[in-house]
C-alpha cells in the first residue's frame, strides 16, 4: 500500500517526458527510499541539483557526489553510472536516459567500514523546477556546469554518516585531519563595475558591497546582497543573478527575503582560494524587470573586490579605497558561454536613446518609479544597443 501511494505521489512527474527542449539544464534532484516517499540514506551522498543535457531523444544526467569512496557502483534506470570527472574530492556521476521521467529505480553497490552493502532507492529529478543555463549541447558545457554544482555536495559533506548495520557497531574514524589553523569568515569591501569600463555600474547601488566570505571543506564560499526599497515598486524579485565568472547561478543559490522598508536578495559563489577575488574583475550578469516601465533585462556586470578581507563587516566598510589597476576585459570574454541574452526590443521600445540627459529620468519618476528606480535600467539599455 505504501508502495502504491509512493507511485500516486509521483506519477505526475512520470507523465512529463520528453517536454524540455534541447539544451543545458539544472534540475532538483533528490534520493527517495524504494518502497515510500522518506529520503534515502543515500542522499546524503549527493548534491541537490544535477546538470542535465537534453539533445533529442537523449537525456544526460551528471550528479555530484561526496561519497564516492563508499559507492562501489550504482544504476539508475538501469543504466550504469559512471564516473566521468573528480574536482576537489568530489565525484560527477554520468547517467544516460531515454526520456524525461521520475521518479528512476535506483540501486547502490555500497563498501562501508561495516561490510558491503546493497540498498535500492528511487532518484527524483523535478523536472517542473528545471531550470535552462545553456542552449549549448556540447559536453564541455554540460561538464562545466556540473563541476559549479561540485559546492552542493561539498557543503554537506561534514555531515555524511556511513550507513550502519542493524547490529551495534563503532563509529569509523574520521578520515578528515584537523589543522591548528581554521580559516575564519571574512567580509571584503567589492564595488559592481560596467562590463567595458571602469566606472561604476548603475546596479552597484544596489549591492551592499561587503560580500561575506565563508571557509568551506574546500574552499570559500562568496555570498553577495542586493538592496533595494519597496517604495520603488519593483517588487520582490526584480533583480536575478545569472552568471558569475561564466557559470550560470542555479535557483537554491539564491534567496530573497526583506529587511524594514526593503526588498533584499542573496546569492553566493565558490572560490578555492582567495586570492582569485583579486586576481582579476570577475563577471557576472543580472536579469532585471521593471514591471512599470514593461522592461524585463539581462545585461553584464563587474566585480572590483579590495587588496584584501577584514575580520567584521563594520571594517570592511570602511575600507577607502579598491585597487584602481585591473583588467579591462568586456562581457564578452568571459561570461557569455552559459547563458542566452534575452531579447532586448522591449527595453529599445521603451527605454531614451542613449544621448538623452540624465534629467530625463526625472520624467519617468512620475510613472511610479524614483530617479535611483530608473538608473538601475539606463546600463541594459546601453548594452541592448550595442
Amino acid at each position: 500500500m505504501v508502495g502504491l501511494l509512493a507511485m500516486v505521489a509521483f506519477g505526475g512527474q512520470q507523465a512529463q517526458a520528453a517536454t524540455l527542449d534541447d539544451g543545458i539544464y539544472v534540475v532538483p534532484t533528490k534520493i527517495i527510499k524504494a518502497n515510500s516517499t522518506a529520503t534515502s540514506t543515500a542522499n546524503q551522498f549527493f548534491g541537490n541539483d544535477a546538470a542535465v543535457r537534453i539533445k533529442g531523444d537523449q537525456t544526460t544526467v551528471l550528479m555530484t557526489s561526496n561519497g564516492a569512496q563508499y559507492i562501489k557502483s550504482m544504476t539508475i534506470a538501469g543504466q550504469k553510472a559512471t564516473v566521468v570527472k573528480t574536482v576537489n574530492g568530489q565525484a560527477i556521476y554520468q547517467v544516460n536516459l531515454t526520456k524525461q521521467a521520475s521518479p528512476l529505480p535506483a540501486t547502490f553497490s555500497l563498501t562501508t567500514p561495516v561490510g558491503s552493502m546493497k540498498e535500492s532507492a528511487r532518484l527524483v529529478l523535478t523536472w517542473a523546477k528545471a531550470e535552462k543555463d545553456n542552449t549549448s549541447t556540447n559536453t564541455a558545457d554540460l561538464l562545466k556546469q556540473a563541476t559549479a554544482l561540485t559546492a552542493t555536495a561539498t557543503s554537506s559533506s561534514s555531515t555524511v554518516s556511513v550507513p550502519k548495520s542493524t547490529t551495534a557497531a563503532k563509529t569509523a574514524p574520521s578520515s578528515a585531519k584537523t589543522t591548528a589553523t581554521t580559516p575564519t569568515t571574512q567580509y571584503w569591501k567589492y564595488q559592481v563595475l560596467k562590463a567595458d569600463t571602469m566606472s561604476p555600474s548603475d546596479a552597484n547601488q544596489y549591492y551592499t558591497h561587503t560580500a561575506k566570505v565563508t571557509p568551506t571543506q574546500h574552499g570559500y564560499r562568496v555570498t553577495l546582497t542586493v538592496s533595494y526599497a519597496k517604495s520603488l515598486k519593483l517588487g520582490p524579485k526584480a533583480v536575478v543573478p545569472k552568471t558569475v565568472d561564466g557559470v550560470a547561478v542555479p535557483a537554491g543559490r539564491v534567496t530573497y527575503g526583506q529587511s524594514g522598508q526593503n526588498y533584499t536578495m542573496t546569492y553566493w559563489f565558490d572560490i578555492q582560494h582567495t586570492s582569485e577575488l583579486t586576481a582579476k574583475l570577475i563577471p557576472g550578469k543580472i536579469h532585471v524587470t521593471v514591471p512599470a516601465m514593461n522592461i524585463s533585462e539581462t545585461f553584464p556586470i563587474r566585480f572590483r573586490f579590495a587588496t584584501s578581507g577584514s575580520a567584521d563587516q563594520a571594517t570592511a566598510a570602511a575600507v577607502a579605497a579598491l585597487p584602481t589597476t585591473k583588467n579591462k576585459q568586456t562581457s564578452g570574454q568571459n561570461d557569455d558561454s552559459t547563458v542566452t541574452p534575452t531579447t532586448h526590443h522591449v527595453a529599445k521600445a521603451t527605454l531614451p536613446a542613449t544621448g538623452e540627459e540624465p534629467s530625463s529620468w526625472a520624467i519617468l519618476g512620475l510613472i511610479g518609479l524614483s530617479v535611483s528606480g530608473g538608473l538601475l535600467v539606463w546600463e541594459a539599455k546601453r548594452h541592448a544597443q550595442d
